[in-house]
């Protein structure tokens, strides 16, 4: 946790800020956050996993001041891959889903409009930047599973050998 620089204090940690931080450049703490995430998967996955998606959510914008997805794959350990993955084929059913039933997607350039850095970033931790230039958010996520679309499955501990 202190090579993350993450708090040890107790109590409850602030994800979002965190993910926001991890992703900044030039992303000196990434690989020790998500070493730590490596191990939060096996006690704690809804949380790590939880985690894992606003960081993949911020990264997927490609801001210059951002840390890419691509500078972050190489960073992840077996357990952070599998999550990883798992949070991707989500997002991608609930794309398909809405490309499937009509749902028009917001372009993400409109994002680039805004300028107030707190607003930014919790717009970015709501939608994911396609790479088609369009975005998907957490308002399409709802509709999907309210049309009967599966939730996110979340990985359970591993059982002890």
């Amino acid at each position: 946790m202190k090579a993350a620089k993450l708090p040890t204090a107790g109590g409850e940690l602030p994800l979002d800020e965190i993910a926001a931080d991890v992703v900044r450049r030039p992303g000196r703490q990434a690989a020790a956050v998500l070493a730590v995430v490596e191990e939060l998967l096996a006690d704690a996955p809804q949380v790590a996993v939880s985690f894992l998606e606003d960081v993949q959510n911020i990264a997927s914008h490609g801001a210059g001041e951002l840390l890419s997805v691509e500078d972050l794959l190489p960073l992840r350990g077996p357990r952070t891959v599998e999550a990883w993955e798992t949070v991707d084929r989500f997002w991608a059913k609930v794309v398909a889903w809405c490309d499937e039933t009509g749902v028009e997607l917001e372009r993400e350039d409109a994002l680039r409009a805004v300028s107030h850095p707190v607003l930014l970033t919790q717009l970015r931790l709501t939608y994911r930047a396609l790479a088609d230039g369009r975005r998907v958010g957490l308002g399409d996520v709802v509709r999907y599973e309210l049309a009967g679309g599966e939730p996110m499955a979340v990985l359970g501990p591993r059982p002890q050998a």
